[in-house]
This record gives C-alpha cells, structure tokens and sequence, in this order.
C-alpha cells in the first residue's frame, strides 16, 4: 500500500482527506491513531523523521508513499499524488 491515513475519530479534515482519495481512486490503509497506539507511535515516528513533529499535531497525517503531509492540504496532497505517479488522469 502507497497511502497511509493517519486519523482521529470524528474528524472533518480527515474525513476530508480519504474523500479525496477516493474521489482520485487512490487506495489507502486508514489507521484511527486513537485507538491504536501502535499506529500512533508509527505516526510519530514518521513525523520525526520528516521534521514535522511539534508539540501538538494536525490530523490527519498522511504517509505518500513515503511523503509526509501533517493536516489535510489539498494541493500538497495532489502534488504528491502527482509525484508519486499515483493519479489515473
């Protein structure tokens, strides 16, 4: 899997967020990091190594492939998708 989804329940952005991937056709692994700490660490790991994480995080988190996008961002999220040859246009 290219795409992870790191979320929090009832969240609008990243509600948001798998929206847009599904409108893109992307598929996605969806982890709701407050209900599983192992997937909560994984995140935090990743926004450490990418130089992301502060004190407090946005969700969602998304994992593309390898790049790291904190919050929902759309046009992060498209040039990403763009990158990583992920978009069927």
């Amino acid at each position: 899997m290219s795409v992870i989804v790191y979320n929090i329940t009832n969240c609008p952005k990243c509600a948001a967020a798998k929206a847009l991937l599904k409108r893109k056709e992307i598929p996605f692994e969806d982890f709701n990091v407050q209900e599983d700490q192992d997937k909560n660490k994984e995140m935090i790991e990743k926004l450490k190594a990418a130089n992301l994480l502060r004190d407090e995080v946005n969700a969602p988190v998304l994992d593309i492939n390898g790049i790291i996008i904190e919050g929902f961002d759309k046009e992060k999220m498209l040039a990403a998708f763009k990158e990583k040859g992920l978009l069927k246009e």
